[in-house]
């Protein structure tokens, strides 16, 4: 009850966009706190960017309804997703977010060029996702279970923030750091 009324006070106290920010950090944070146990890193990250990569690479390959096309002929789910994320990735930090688009620029032009040879997008997605499962299952030590994996993939979209935040943390760039256990 005492966490329910702290967050009706907090939403009072703050705009709604403070609140949503607020609440985003929190996840963060939380999603943090959950991955310092991570024992093999050079296994666990490049897997949950392929995760990151399979699951847009899957929206991609869905059937688009004809008004994206109007739009854009690169206009699909899996664009649709990216820019979801870089909006949600603006309101965490704008420095993070400008780290991010180059990404997502490179995730664009990695599935027009698979598209171009003729490959399927959804087919190599499965298997991304299969293999990085995999590797987020064994690049774990503690919470070497299903449950740790299954919370990995809920959260594809705050592993690359996390990812990135740690990198620029680790070249003297002041971002928000979610690793930062004070508020």
């Amino acid at each position: 009850y005492s966490s329910a009324a702290s967050d009706v006070y907090k939403r009072q106290r703050l705009s709604k966009t403070q609140y949503n920010s607020h609440k985003m950090k929190d996840l963060l944070i939380d999603y943090s706190n959950n991955h310092e146990d991570i024992s093999q890193p050079l296994i666990f990250w490049p897997s949950v960017m392929i995760l990151l990569l399979s699951v847009v690479g899957i929206m991609w390959s869905l059937e688009t309804p004809f008004a994206f096309s109007d739009v854009s002929p690169i206009l699909n789910w899996g664009t649709l997703f990216l820019m979801v994320m870089t909006v949600y990735c603006f309101l965490i930090s704008f420095v993070l977010a400008i780290g991010l688009i180059p990404f997502f620029i490179s995730t664009i032009m990695l599935f027009l060029w698979l598209e171009n040879l003729g490959y399927s997008i959804m087919y190599i997605s499965i298997y991304g996702i299969t293999f990085s499962l995999y590797g987020i299952y064994r690049g774990r030590r503690i919470q070497n279970n299903l449950r740790s994996v299954i919370e990995d993939l809920q959260m594809v979209i705050i592993a690359p923030i996390l990812l990135l935040s740690k990198i620029y943390t680790k070249l003297g760039i002041h971002v928000f750091d979610p690793t930062n256990k004070r508020r």
